[in-house]
């Protein structure tokens, strides 16, 4: 059976208006010890599966972004046991995998100045941006920061501070005119902000400026690893609601317009207390058709009487369920690219 998976920092998504292209999605291989997921393709239809990052044993590659003309793939990659993500790159393909983040200077741990430990990479919608949350230790303000492509010249455009147990910023995803950025404010930091433990929603301009809640606290969108996504039309916002603090797996996804108003549920599972739901939110179509989702409901068995997520596809009412990839491994993050 897989080990329960849970990271600091989830997915980010942009996508880009445009014809349907392949679909990334990470894949955990089928063993516990020690967690190993990589980066792979598929088609829309479950054919052409291949690999194209190469993690080291018991990394983390997950988080997969496409580039807006199909170039390149960003995603993250934690080291074993809770240790430092970056931020890298990869032609679909699989050549030139490179890492974007800054190496940490010797002697120096994560989490410091000087050692930024960085997650959720988003694309901007013209390409020349990336979007992530960065996290520095100390007293250092962490958050939402934008650089260039190539993660040069980062800076930090928006922060809920620099205090300890303020909340932290999680998968920024960029609306389609490049001009606002939402992301998910999670209070997990300590007591001193309400709600603990509370999920919602943010959307800023790209500047850091006019900050607005979309989502109420009530709702814990966002929920779990693997982040939210912009509308290719710039009306909506595509999340996960998990009503549980302790437990990241099942709830549902819905959609939000960006105003905050007409909330719409798309699944409707049900908890079964002797198989929970394991949902995992996806994106948009680049024609804005069809959602992707991570799901174990529906998947083929890995083993007798335990399924591991499977990648699905829905129109965006949440009709017209079906399956894209068909494995026994652990399938999640899924990000549609562009034709």
């Amino acid at each position: 059976m897989v080990a329960a998976i849970g990271v600091a920092a989830g997915a980010a998504r942009a996508t880009a208006p445009g014809k349907n292209g392949r679909i990334a999605f990470e894949r955990y291989r089928y063993s516990d010890k020690p967690l190993w997921s990589e980066i792979w393709l598929t088609n829309p239809d479950g054919t052409g599966e291949h690999k194209v990052s190469h993690a080291p044993r018991g990394y983390l590659d997950r988080a997969p972004d496409w580039a807006p003309d199909g170039s390149r793939i960003a995603f993250q990659r934690c080291a074993p046991n809770g240790g430092r993500c970056t931020i890298w790159s990869v032609k679909p393909d699989g050549r030139t995998e490179t890492m974007l983040s800054p190496p940490c200077p010797k002697n120096v741990r994560a989490g410091i100045p000087s050692c930024p430990d960085d997650s959720s990479p988003a694309y901007s919608p013209d390409g020349r941006k990336l979007a992530l949350s960065r996290y520095v230790g100390g007293q250092t303000a962490s958050g939402l920061a934008v650089a260039d492509s190539s993660l040069r010249n980062a800076r930090l455009v928006f922060s809920f501070g620099a205090r300890p147990g303020h909340p932290s910023i999680d998968s920024p995803a960029w609306s389609p005119d490049g001009k606002e950025l939402a992301f998910v404010g999670v209070n997990d930091n300590g007591p001193k902000y309400k709600p603990v433990n509370g999920r919602a929603i943010f959307v800023v301009d790209v500047d850091g400026t006019g900050p607005r809640r979309v989502t109420p606290w009530s709702l814990r969108a966002g929920a779990g690893p693997e982040g939210i996504d912009w509308s290719p039309d710039g009306t909506r916002i595509l999340f996960r609601s998990q009503p549980l603090v302790d437990d990241d797996s099942g709830g549902n996804l819905f959609t939000i317009g960006v105003d905050g108003q007409s909330l719409r549920q798309l699944t409707h599972f049900r908890p079964i207390p002797t198989s929970p739901g394991d949902l995992r939110v996806g994106s948009y179509s680049p024609d804005g058709s069809s959602i992707l989702f991570a799901s174990n409901r529906g998947a083929i068995e890995a083993q007798p009487g335990n399924n591991l997520p499977d990648i699905f596809v829905m129109s965006v009412d949440g009709t017209d369920v079906r399956p894209v990839t068909r494995s026994r491994e652990w399938d999640g993050d899924p990000d549609w690219g562009p034709g």
